[in-house]
């Protein structure tokens, strides 16, 4: 459907911009979860109003869904809308909360937290989280493959033993990624794999 394509191409710009600075702005972040919340919201209207399916391309054109909605009372479109867009930005605050327990050890990074609270704000937990499994997925390949050509791959696991051990030795949490410390060669895009594992759970899941 077009509201799928739209996100689409919003993935495709913050993997762009990720592969390209290591970094997703936060008006970007704000942009699509602004995105998600209104267009859940739009949905939730739609299927009120018994438009959900085939009405609901013709409703992003405006005056199919003005037409559509002429016999729902503007009350109960108006709380389908709101309860929606609320159980959207619902599940960017769960996402969010629950990415931040990776970021409190800089396994990732704050902009990919932000970028997978969008994901499941515009596709729920089901389909969102299977496609930032997916995006995971891709990312520790990636990243292995890395560490492997590069030829510090023992030198990375050893570090991630005693980074562990560290851990629950003292219980103090220390940033297990420092880039001043590190440089880039033991880090990848993970914006990049998140997006791409999205896409592809969008179009194969």
């Amino acid at each position: 459907m077009q509201e799928n394509w739209i996100f689409m191409i919003y993935l495709a710009v913050c993997a762009g911009w990720d592969g390209r600075t290591r970094r997703i702005p936060n008006g970007l972040t704000v942009l699509g979860l602004a995105g998600g919340v209104m267009m859940v919201g739009l949905q939730g209207m739609w299927t009120a109003a018994g438009l959900h399916g085939a009405g609901m391309a013709a409703g992003l054109h405006g005056a199919e869904a003005a037409a559509g909605l002429q016999g729902v009372q503007t009350a109960r479109a108006v709380q389908a809308w709101a309860f929606a867009a609320m159980t959207a930005f619902g599940r960017a605050v769960v996402a969010v909360a629950a990415g931040m327990c990776l970021y409190r050890f800089r396994v990732i990074g704050a902009g990919d937290v932000k970028l997978a609270a969008v994901i499941v704000a515009w596709l729920g937990f089901a389909e969102g989280g299977a496609g930032i499994f997916a995006g995971l997925c891709l990312g520790a390949v990636w990243s292995l493959g890395c560490l492997a050509r590069r030829g510090i791959l023992w030198k990375r696991f050893s570090y991630l033993a005693g980074y562990v051990r560290d851990y629950l030795a003292t219980g103090k949490i220390a940033a297990y990624y420092n880039r001043e410390r590190d440089g880039d060669e033991a880090a990848i895009p993970l914006g990049v794999c998140l997006a791409v594992g999205t896409v592809v759970v969008m179009f194969f899941g």
